[in-house]
């Protein structure tokens, strides 16, 4: 698919009521492939949003022969060189054959759209998936929760999918997916006649509507 179909891709990022924006995007291309990469730092300071700069980047710029799990990996080693304690979840979405590899820590989310279907690639890596895996109810507070980190993640902590037979792949971060509806976020995908920057730009800019306090991004592929 990467290889004979066109793909746009662009992104959208709202600070909303934070003092700082600690949501981070990474793109960059890797030969006839682009790696993406979306994070957010964890807190509302300098250095949570400088670690998902970092990350995002590193991820990003990781060869795709070394898989997106390795790039989750540079990433923490990135985050230790800086020193500063400051930690972030992540997500990868590397090119491979007809599709995409994806690897994540924490609750930094990729989906796909078929055309008709979105489906999380993802699990959240949280306390309340945690409580709801042993068939417990979460309170509200455990969503934000997150049970991994790029800090704390060891190799076999990572999560990981491949997808494949996709119009649109959407990595967000929980200021998207925890403020807007799987079904809104299927409708904005769905919309005909507008581009990838408005539909992504449509995403982030609901979360506010919505009622939205946290950093909403969201970073949008689509083939054509």
């Amino acid at each position: 698919m990467l290889r004979n179909e066109v793909i746009s891709w662009d992104t959208a990022s709202r600070q909303g009521g934070r003092q700082f924006n600690a949501d981070a995007v990474g793109a960059s291309r890797d030969g006839e492939s682009v790696v993406f990469a979306l994070a957010d730092g964890i807190g509302d300071s300098i250095w949570a949003g400088e670690a998902a700069r970092v990350a995002s980047g590193v991820a990003a710029r990781t060869s795709t022969a070394a898989g997106p799990v390795e790039a989750v990996l540079a990433a923490q080693r990135a985050l230790e060189a800086l020193n500063t304690g400051s930690d972030a979840v992540l997500v990868v979405a590397m090119p491979y054959a007809d599709g995409y590899q994806v690897a994540w820590v924490g609750d930094a989310r990729a989906y796909t759209w078929d055309g008709v279907e979105l489906k999380q690639v993802t699990t959240d890596q949280t306390m309340a998936e945690y409580f709801r895996l042993h068939d417990s109810v979460p309170t509200p507070r455990m969503e934000h929760v997150v049970t991994n980190s790029l800090r704390t993640t060891s190799e076999e902590r990572i999560g990981r999918a491949t997808v494949t037979d996709f119009k649109s792949l959407l990595l967000s971060s929980d200021g998207v997916h925890k403020v807007v509806s799987p079904e809104t976020i299927q409708a904005v995908l769905a919309e005909q006649g507008t581009s990838t920057l408005s539909r992504v730009s449509t995403l982030v800019d609901t979360a506010m509507v919505l009622g939205g306090t946290d950093n909403a991004t969201a970073l949008l592929v689509s083939t054509r």
